[in-house]
């Protein structure tokens, strides 16, 4: 046997959802109804009708009682329209065991105003979501209910404070006891952070990476005039000829002898930096955007010796470009840009790539910045070099 009420209430329910009058719409001259003809009331004027009348009937009658409807009924005391009572709305969500999306949306609201934090992004984040909640518009894309607003807004408030470079599974284990709950948060707080940090990211890894959260050790490269010690050895890298690779626990234990060059490249792709050659540079291979385990090695190089030159090589785009202006940000160390300029540009011709229009956002956010003129010049010849395509011959 059907049930009419609950089929019927939740129809009406619909159609409230999908009116005015749950965004906040004024409420005269407008009635959330349903006729007797409808689908879910078929069987009310069906051949077989004497079957079901009654039932519908006395259904309708018993939610008119409980002030969830009005039916309204033709001379013949047949029902013609059923409407929903707006005072009793509540009530009739509870009655139906369906979620109010009006009482959620007080219910975020209220957490989010309550919610004390000096996190930028979480701030910026709260600020919009408001802002969205208070002018009816959706949140779906960021959160789903009450339960994952707190648990993701906690996630990003933890990895802020991460100071030390730390595997993502031990990471939830001790934010959320439990080692496997980050991952699967994991999409939706890269979105949130992606979206209100200030800083412009190539992928979810890069993210993750900038707030010292891994899936395996960070291994590092570096090769050239530097004389290192590692857990009481010493190593002669310049000797050596070669690149080797330092994991973060080894630079837990690194120590800087001796620096037999005056200058410093960082060079964001791992082909460029094999290819590198140039003895008067040391050489430390950055892998896109750095964290902080790639940061205090070169802050160690630079403490060391103060008037080192410090160049970064990456490629003529957009994310090249931040990486840079990051490295000065982070690092407080004057970084120039190595073999990315007009010049280079214009003899790699044949090499250019078209520029995105993400590309463009994020080069407009730099135009006015040191790098303008080789800005303007991207964007109107809508041109990018990736690093990998200047020869090896122009490292001097």
């Amino acid at each position: 046997m059907k049930n009419y009420d609950l089929m019927v209430l939740n129809e009406l329910i619909d159609k409230y959802e999908n009116s005015k009058l749950s965004k906040q719409g004024s409420r005269r001259n407008i009635s959330i109804s349903i006729k007797s003809n409808h689908q879910v009331l078929a069987n009310y004027w069906a051949e077989d009708s004497y079957l079901f009348k009654d039932q519908i009937t006395m259904s309708m009658n018993r939610l008119e009682k409980m002030n969830y409807v009005r039916v309204k009924k033709n001379r013949d005391d047949e029902i013609e329209m059923i409407s929903l009572c707006l005072d009793s709305v509540s009530d009739v969500y509870r009655f139906i065991n369906r979620n109010n999306p009006d009482e959620q949306r007080s219910k975020y609201i209220d957490y989010l105003k309550s919610y004390q934090t000096k996190n930028l992004v979480i701030e910026k984040f709260i600020t919009k979501m408001i802002e969205r909640l208070t002018s009816y518009q959706s949140v779906q894309s960021y959160f789903e209910n009450l339960e994952n607003l707190e648990i993701y807004i906690k996630a990003i408030e933890s990895m802020s404070l991460i100071e030390e470079e730390t595997l993502i599974r031990n990471f939830s284990k001790m934010v959320f006891n439990d080692s496997k709950q980050f991952e699967k948060i994991e999409n939706k707080v890269t979105k949130i952070i992606r979206d209100f940090a200030n800083e412009d990211f190539e992928n979810q890894d890069e993210i993750l990476s900038s707030y010292n959260l891994i899936k395996t050790p960070t291994f590092i490269y570096i090769k050239g005039g530097l004389i290192i010690k590692v857990n009481n050895q010493i190593i002669d890298l310049s000797d050596y000829g070669h690149e080797i690779a330092l994991s973060s626990n080894a630079l837990v234990d690194f120590e800087v002898i001796s620096v037999t060059v005056q200058k410093v490249v960082t060079i964001e792709n791992l082909t460029t930096f094999v290819a590198f050659g140039n003895k008067d540079y040391i050489a430390i291979y950055l892998g896109g955007f750095h964290n902080t385990v790639k940061r205090d090695l070169i802050t160690k190089i630079n403490n060391f010796n103060p008037t080192l030159e410090f160049y970064h090589f990456g490629d003529i785009d957009a994310g090249g470009l931040m990486i840079l202006e990051d490295l000065v940000l982070k690092t407080t160390i004057e970084f120039k840009p190595y073999l990315m300029n007009e010049e280079i540009l214009r003899k790699y011709q044949s090499n250019w790539m078209v520029i995105t229009e993400t590309d463009k956002k994020r080069l407009s956010k730099m135009i006015d910045g040191r790098f303008s003129s080789l800005i303007k010049f991207m964007i109107r010849n809508n041109c990018k070099l990736e690093q990998e395509a200047i020869q090896a011959t122009d490292y001097v």
